[in-house]
């Protein structure tokens, strides 16, 4: 386990001091980011943007929060981890990972995808979801966050409508193994799934709904009901005493940060989840 010095609050001033730009240019310092996929426009956005005037050059790792962790919990010494969700950053915490304790710098939305031709709205979401022929498709739980965020859908559904939850649990599981050739070159996964005719509905991230639109038109988004909403929350674990890691991260809480988030299509921490 790595060994950390206390951060003295001079430091802390000093890093502040570098953000609002009126430090001098400092050299590159190499990071490696283990990051939620849902993240890639974010972490696209740092690497470019603010890596440069922070003295950052960012070496980013992509793939489900839950995976993510336990390759830290391996071994693997990333110097920052941005998760999709809070526990996985807070459980590195209480093993002595990190240098600071695990924090939320953003949220996010679930979205159902379907064909704009099933017609689906707020109204008649249940009846869609368990509608026998309706194959759903979700995220694997533990291994990513939006399969636990689905499920969380799926118990909100089961406590209105009893046994519910169970179907769409199976309905979901069943989908998972599923696969598809993209019919042209960069196609998602999800929009060869579409194309090919293997689901008709999806959860998914509300943050990566316009990419999926570009590629498939004739799908339709809608924002999960308030009332079965599980507000994602996105957390960071520090994981290296690197003041490169520290300038990042204060980065991402800063103003610009959260601007950054928001043109990426989440939600800034400091707006209210929905009541």
């Amino acid at each position: 386990m790595r060994r950390h010095q206390p951060i003295a609050i001079a430091a802390r001033a000093a890093l502040l001091t570098l953000l609002l730009g009126s430090a001098p240019a400092l050299p590159a310092e190499t990071l490696e980011i283990f990051s939620a996929g849902s993240l890639r426009g974010v972490v696209g956005e740092l690497a470019s943007e603010a890596g440069p005037a922070l003295g950052v050059d960012i070496k980013p790792t992509f793939g489900g929060s839950g995976l993510m962790r336990e390759r830290i919990e391996k071994g693997e010494l990333p110097d920052l981890f941005l998760s999709a969700d809070v526990g996985s950053p807070r459980k590195l915490e209480q093993q002595g990972r990190t240098v600071v304790p695990a924090i939320a710098f953003a949220r996010n939305r679930m979205c159902i995808i379907a064909r704009r031709t099933a017609g689906v709205t707020a109204a008649n979401l249940i009846e869609q979801l368990l509608a026998r022929k309706v194959r759903l498709r979700t995220s694997m739980p533990s291994a990513d966050p939006a399969g636990d965020y689905a499920w969380s859908i799926f118990d909100r559904i089961d406590a209105q409508r009893s046994g519910a939850g169970a179907i769409l649990k199976a309905k979901a599981q069943a989908s998972m193994s599923l696969a598809a050739t993209p019919a042209t070159p960069g196609q998602s996964v999800a929009a060869a799934l579409f194309e090919s005719g293997q689901i008709d509905m999806m959860i998914s991230y509300c943050s990566g709904w316009p990419a999926l639109q570009k590629e498939a038109p004739e799908l339709a988004s809608l924002v999960v009901p308030a009332a079965l909403d599980p507000h994602p929350l996105y957390g960071m674990a520090v994981l290296s005493d690197k003041p490169a890691a520290l300038r990042l991260a204060l980065y991402l809480l800063s103003g610009r940060g959260q601007a950054l988030i928001a043109r990426q299509g989440l939600v800034a921490i400091t707006e209210a989840p929905r009541e």
